[in-house]
């Protein structure tokens, strides 16, 4: 479960993403910078899988993760021997959003639960998504103008809907983008919290925040371990471009 947006603005290209978990899950452990064959990456842990649902790396090259709450899903797909949080860190080799899909392809949709990929550079971004029996690429564009991706474990559907329409609302007026996008993230309605892109009901809330910005030269991840409009000291990691980066 989760909200994620990306968003260009003057030189940077900024991914934030709102983890929304059940109240019953670990905290995640700080970010840390690992290798990955040639690259390395900066990435926050889930200490239950190993694994990650953002992460960035020095070829200047963002990854989010969003599960799938479909009923086109089939049941069985639920029960995938593999976590989803295993995918990021098998794709941060890659240099580019294209790359990293390619590699994404290459997986057993049978093993993990259904999913959505984000992956995205300076120069574009790329969309996976699997339903537990088939990967596809679903588009690859330019980054021109801000995206939202969105999940819940009431049903996708159940927040498409609102989240969408208040991220237009957002980001058809105009002012700084990037502000823009931190108070989009930090959003609540008071009457429907389990709606909010910031959201809470009894068994799940927003646990942490995350933005990572791709700059010309470095890249950072900022996380905050907790929701967007809590106090928390934040962790502030950065990557210089390594050679061979397409940032």
């Amino acid at each position: 479960m989760c909200t994620v947006t990306v968003v260009p603005a003057r030189e940077t290209i900024r991914l934030a993403c709102n983890r929304d978990e059940l109240r019953s899950r670990a905290a995640a452990l700080p970010p840390r910078v690992r290798q990955f064959g040639p690259r390395r990456a900066v990435l926050p842990v889930d200490p239950t899988s190993g694994g990650t649902w953002v992460a960035v790396n020095d070829a200047g090259l963002a990854l989010a993760l969003l599960n799938v709450n479909s009923k086109n899903c089939p049941a069985a797909t639920l029960a995938a021997p593999m976590s989803r949080g295993n995918i990021i860190p098998a794709l941060l080799h890659a240099d580019t959003p294209l790359l990293a899909a390619f590699s994404a392809l290459t997986l057993d949709p049978s093993q993990y639960a259904p999913f959505r990929l984000v992956l995205v550079s300076r120069r574009e971004a790329v969309e996976v998504h699997s339903d537990g029996t088939r990967i596809r690429l679903v588009w690859r564009l330019g980054l021109t103008s801000a995206q939202l991706f969105t999940s819940s474990g009431l049903g996708d559907q159940a927040v498409e809907g609102p989240r969408r329409q208040l991220f237009g609302e957002y980001f058809d007026r105009p002012g700084d983008r990037l502000a823009l996008q931190d108070a989009f993230h930090r959003h609540r309605w008071p009457d429907r919290p389990h709606l909010s892109v910031c959201m809470e009901r009894q068994d799940a809330r927003t646990v942490s925040h995350t933005l990572v910005s791709l700059g010309p030269d470095r890249v950072t991840l900022n996380y905050h371990p907790e929701a967007p409009d809590r106090p928390a000291e934040a962790v502030v990691l950065t990557l210089p471009i390594a050679v061979g980066g397409v940032a």
